[in-house]
């Protein structure tokens, strides 16, 4: 998860991910878009990148339980 400080929805939608892949058994990092090169910072926040070892396989923004759900039942399950 891309995340913008002071991102309301990325405070709001933080805590239902971890948990969601925590439960799951899915790796879960958080990086700060400060902390990235502005070339390549996502136009949206929050921002994910879903990867299988070192291949991103989807990416999707926004905070959408259910299209969360979706991604990760359709790559994971």
């Amino acid at each position: 998860m891309i995340k913008l400080k002071g991102c309301m929805p990325c405070k709001q939608f933080e805590p239902i991910i971890k948990n969601y892949t925590k439960e799951k058994n899915i790796p879960f990092k958080t990086i700060q878009a400060e902390n990235m090169p502005k070339n390549i910072r996502p136009p949206y926040y929050p921002y994910f990148y879903l990867r299988k070892k070192d291949k991103v396989i989807e990416e999707w923004a926004g905070n959408s339980e259910k299209k969360m759900k979706s991604v990760i039942k359709r790559n994971f399950v």
